[in-house]
């Protein structure tokens, strides 16, 4: 089997490759790392001469460094060498430093009992407790290395290394040919920490292979035989296994399986393949097996080019779904069905880029069956956008899919095509009034199947914003709005009422004031800095007439909160104007603690001038001439408690119109979270009841190595009941980490969601999907 992955389990391999530590003999009877010698008689026969240095006859301290030549014509790095004891063999061409050998060279370090060099057959021999230390940590250890060759050819037994990450390795004997590849008999690795008590026990894991071979130009290694062990026992077996070396991050071959349970798939099994097929293109093929499904094929290709990139997904299966029909789930026979997903980008110029995004599938239900995504509408997209300095514009054209599945699904519009431009000014560029001048241009055209309306829209907006502050600490800002609209429209018999026509087209004018002043207040103390900041705004807008002829496409979902009060325009989109005059005012304060904690607070609420011929729909918080009181509360205190909550009541009687909290909090080993929303209905849109909805969740460390994790959503509205729920429990050894989990969700079978699953994740470490204890 082979992985893309690049663990760097193997680099110890490197231990074989002593020519890049210590490079090809000198020339003469130099030490043939290039460390000469002063040459004195020995006591031996007339036909045996040899040199000796003798380190013993230094009068006192350590063992001396001997003197490192001029650096060589290959600029090769220094060796600095010590031993008690070196001999010259002339006639045998045999150099022999023994006792003690210890060699520095480029950050790594060799150390043997004895080390012997025949310049004839160019072998070096180091023999009795031989231990390199790599500059990254690495130590490993044997009993003899030979090498040869200018030490491209190498032999070494008894390996044993220890990685800097722990990781532990080991073989009976290992051969290098070539100095391009290297093959070990009996190997072993593994990640995991020895017992410190019995550190002759298997480790927790570790895998075992006949022959392990590293190719240095493929830059892969391969396993025979390899076997998986757990505590000693062999629990898998492949004739053959394969990965990259870490020195690339792509390579052809198997990615890892996963496997699962769900109630309605069964038990299911992915492999999958992936091909590289050049450094600007991949891909990937595999299939899913199902115990109540078909299987599915799925496949993947992406490429970049120099200012491009492409990505593409998809899968096919031949399989049975299901539909609502009158209210009850109805299974359909197989059929072919399948998935397409798309992502393109072109830098066509510097300041010219183009892209789409493509979703699409044969079915409602397909994504979620499968868990390709969970979102409701599917988007498609083709688009061009032009970047110069604060200028932009963008034309695109969008297609969008509800796969959300109900009996009634309100058809989605084609957008063909919306064109939007935006012009801004530089600072203080316009002479006396200063501040800056923005002009923006827009069309849209939505296009509906069958006889549902459509609608062209074409706009012209210019607007003058500054922003000041005075000498005495008030901040302003100052914007002015002109825009007019005109609207073309077909196909309305749907939305029409007695004696409306067809077709209508219609225009529009209209302009704003908007000014906000501020005057934040702040005062330093010993641990933090309190601020308060009273903020007003008026807006003048002249009275209009709501055409009806005017349709409403993109401003329905309104709705006021602490995020949006002060706008200008208070509705969202372009299609509907907030008219006649305001006044908006509100508070922000907060205390700042200089350790980074920090609690804030707002309160707002806006006021019209005139009771009559409010625009906004009942349910929006600005459907009277008060609008709603709107606040927010958050606030974080030493990154382990943290607080949002947002907060809608009624003008007149401060009930209760919306909440939102998120909440978290950590305390040693627990941390819960929570999320909570209550939300009364608004008109004119889907939401048609009020809403009230709970999610929880708990985690809770039993010991740094093992985590439980608990949470649910609860419906509290006018269907309670629980919607989803689910069950974990995590534990984080020093090398494997394991994970069970539970998840039920509660919902009816033709969504694609009801449904059980029940996985297990296991991770190795230095293989894939290790995680970490995070406990404190």
């Amino acid at each position: 089997m082979v992985s893309p992955h690049n663990p760097r389990i193997f680099s110890l391999i490197a231990f074989l490759s002593l020519s890049a530590a210590f490079p090809a003999r000198a020339e003469g009877p130099a030490w043939p790392w290039g460390t000469r010698m002063k040459a004195e008689a020995s006591n031996e026969s007339p036909a045996h001469t040899s040199v000796v240095v003798d380190l013993t006859a230094i009068p006192s301290g350590p063992p001396q460094s001997l003197p490192v030549p001029p650096a060589p014509k290959k600029e090769e790095e220094p060796v600095d060498f010590e031993a008690d004891r070196f001999e010259h063999d002339d006639q045998n061409e045999v150099i022999t430093a023994s006792g003690g050998v210890h060699m520095v060279q480029a950050g790594r370090t060799l150390e043997a009992d004895k080390v012997v060099y025949n310049l004839k057959t160019d072998t070096v021999m180091a023999y009795g407790h031989v231990v390199l230390t790599e500059a990254n940590g690495d130590v490993h250890r044997a009993e003899e290395v030979q090498l040869e060759n200018e030490f491209k050819n190498g032999v070494v037994k008894d390996l044993h290394s220890v990685l800097a990450d722990g990781s532990r390795f080991a073989a009976v004997e290992g051969v290098r040919t070539d100095g391009k590849k290297t093959a070990m008999e009996d190997a072993s690795y593994t990640p995991c920490d020895l017992c410190k008590n019995h550190p002759d026990r298997p480790p927790v894991w570790q895998i075992r292979a006949s022959e392990v071979t590293h190719d240095e130009e493929s830059r892969s290694v391969s396993y025979r035989n390899a076997r998986f062990e757990t505590y000693g026992i062999p629990v898998l077996y492949t004739p053959y296994f394969s990965h990259p070396d870490g020195t690339i991050k792509r390579k052809s071959g198997f990615l890892a399986p996963s496997a699962g349970y769900k109630s309605r798939l069964g038990g299911f099994a992915r492999s999958s393949y992936y091909w590289d097929i050049a450094p600007d293109k991949d891909a990937t093929f595999g299939v899913q097996a199902m115990t109540k499904e078909n299987p599915l094929a799925l496949g993947q290709w992406r490429q970049r080019w120099d200012a491009a990139s492409l990505s593409l997904d998809g899968g096919v299966t031949y399989s049975a779904r299901t539909d609502r029909i009158g209210g009850e789930d109805v299974r359909r026979d197989d059929e072919l069905r399948g998935h397409v997903l798309a992502d393109g980008l072109w830098d066509m110029t510097d300041q010219w880029r183009s892209g789409l995004n493509i979703e699409w599938a044969t079915d409602e239900q397909y994504m979620r069956q499968y868990d390709i995504t969970d979102r409701d509408i599917l988007e498609n997209e083709v688009y061009a956008e032009r970047f110069s300095g604060r200028n932009y514009a963008v034309g695109r054209l969008l297609a969008f899919r509800d796969v959300r599945l109900r009996e009634e699904r309100e058809d989605q519009p084609g957008v063909l095509p919306e064109i939007i431009a935006s012009f801004k000014g530089d600072p203080n560029s316009i002479p006396v009034l200063g501040g800056r001048w923005g002009v923006d241009a827009s069309f849209l055209g939505l296009q509906r199947d069958g006889n549902d309306q459509d609608m062209n829209r074409m706009g012209l907006a210019a607007n003058w914003y500054r922003r000041f502050i005075s000498d005495y600490g008030l901040v302003g800002q100052a914007d002015a709005r002109v825009r007019a609209d005109a609207y073309n429209t077909r196909d309305r018999s749907g939305v029409l009422a007695a004696g409306q026509s067809d077709s209508s087209t219609e225009t529009r004018l209209f302009q704003n004031i908007h000014l906000q002043g501020s005057y934040p207040v702040a005062r330093e103390f010993e641990t933090m800095q309190a601020r308060i900041e009273p903020v007003v705004a008026l807006t003048a807008v002249p009275n209009i007439n709501v055409n009806k002829d005017i349709p409403n496409e993109d401003s329905q979902d309104v709705q006021v909160d602490a995020g949006n009060i002060f706008e200008p325009n208070r509705f969202p989109g372009l299609d509907r104007l907030e008219d006649q005059s305001r006044l908006t005012y509100g508070l922000r304060t907060g205390l700042y603690g200089y350790g980074g904690s920090r609690g804030e607070a707002f309160l707002g609420q806006s006021r019209r001038f005139s009771e009559d011929d409010n625009p906004f729909p009942a349910g929006s918080g600005l459907d009277r001439q008060e609008s709603d009181v709107v606040g927010q509360l958050s606030g974080i205190y030493r990154d382990q408690y943290s607080l949002d909550y947002r907060f809608q009541l009624a003008s007149d009687t401060l009930a209760s119109q919306r909440h939102e909290i998120d909440a978290q909090g950590r305390w040693n080993a627990l941390t819960l979270s929570t999320r909570y929303l209550f939300a009364k209905a608004l008109d004119g849109t889907a939401i048609d009841e009020s809403r009230e909805q709970m999610r929880v969740g708990a985690a809770y460390y039993l010991t740094p190595k093992w985590r439980m994790r608990l949470g649910g959503t609860q419906d509290l509205g006018t269907s309670p009941g629980l919607r989803k729920a689910h069950a974990g429990l995590d534990h984080y050894g020093q090398c494997v980490f394991w994970s069970l989990s539970g998840e039920r969700n509660l919902t009816d079978e033709s969504s694609g969601e009801s449904d059980v699953e029940i996985t297990f994740r296991i991770g190795l470490k230095n293989l894939s999907g290790f995680e970490e204890s995070k406990a404190r």
